[in-house]
């Protein structure tokens, strides 16, 4: 029997590569919410919080695949913009592992969390 696994990626904009946990694999969608949000709290930190995320702009993609969450540098929304995506794998062999949880979560990444779980519903 195979199970839907989760998985959280985060874009870096300016370096234009990916991050996540390779090889990680979560139970719910969740799960995969909190894990990217650690991800954009790890970003943030990294550019001493000088990304706007652009919370108002709507998620993007399939069940498949959807960026949840897109932010740019300095606001500046011609640079090559940050994002959050999570992507779902049919698998039987995965194990699911804990997520990255964000010290603190804003109003936003609530509303961001609540429509990420209806989308999966």
């Amino acid at each position: 029997m195979s199970c839907l696994f989760y998985q959280a990626k985060a874009g870096d904009g300016l370096k234009k590569r990916g991050l996540k946990r390779s090889e990680t694999f979560l139970e719910t969608a969740e799960d995969a919410v909190s894990e990217a949000l650690g991800l954009k709290e790890r970003m943030d930190k990294a550019y001493k919080n000088n990304i706007t995320w652009d919370y108002e702009e709507r998620m993007k993609g399939s069940t498949n695949k959807v960026k949840i969450l897109k932010g740019y540098l300095d606001g500046d929304k011609n640079s090559n913009p940050f994002y959050l995506e999570i992507s779902t794998l049919e698998s039987a062999d995965k194990i699911a592992v804990a997520p990255i949880k964000p010290k603190t979560i804003s109003k936003q990444d609530k509303k961001v969390l609540k429509n990420v779980i209806s989308f999966y519903k």
